[in-house]
């Protein structure tokens, strides 16, 4: 009996370690994931949303996320995607609400931002991301000054 016992146990438990292998590769679930996010090839051009601080001279900085949403970078991300599938209106609100914030930019090219645009572009991820390369493509969402004030 103590024999069929074990049995019965290894059993039981190599039926539980193996059954994850049976399950669709592409499943993503708790407790077990198999990360498909990182395990499926991706395109290499992107569509990348962001804000800029531009310069009176047109030299343009991105806005960092904490000045879009919070120190959060995917939520920065989220929100600017939101306020561009929300349609204009809502981008040209985020475009404000971040020239108020940019007012009391603490950073140098922030401060000397003059107006402030919330654009996508068309990317080579691994070419834009190892600074070799500009957008492909670039599509104004919206614009607005900062405002400053006198001194």
């Amino acid at each position: 009996m103590h024999k069929f016992y074990a049995y019965a146990v290894s059993t039981a438990v190599l039926l539980v370690v193996g059954w994850p292998a049976t399950r669709d590769l592409r499943a993503d679930s708790f407790p077990l994931s198999t990360y498909p996010m990182f395990a499926r090839p991706k395109a290499r051009v992107a569509e990348v949303t962001s804000a800029l601080a531009v310069a009176a001279g047109g030299a343009s900085t991105p806005v960092p996320p904490s000045y879009i949403a919070n120190a959060e970078t995917m939520q920065a991300i989220a929100t600017l995607r939101a306020a561009v599938a929300a349609g204009g209106g809502a981008s040209l609100a985020l475009c404000r609400a971040i020239a108020s914030r940019l007012q009391a930019a603490g950073v140098q090219e922030l401060r000397a931002a003059v107006r402030v645009e919330i654009v996508s572009g068309r990317v080579d991820t691994i070419d834009y991301l190892g600074g070799r390369a500009m957008p492909h493509s670039r599509r104004l969402h919206a614009r607005c000054d900062v405002k400053r004030e006198a001194p």
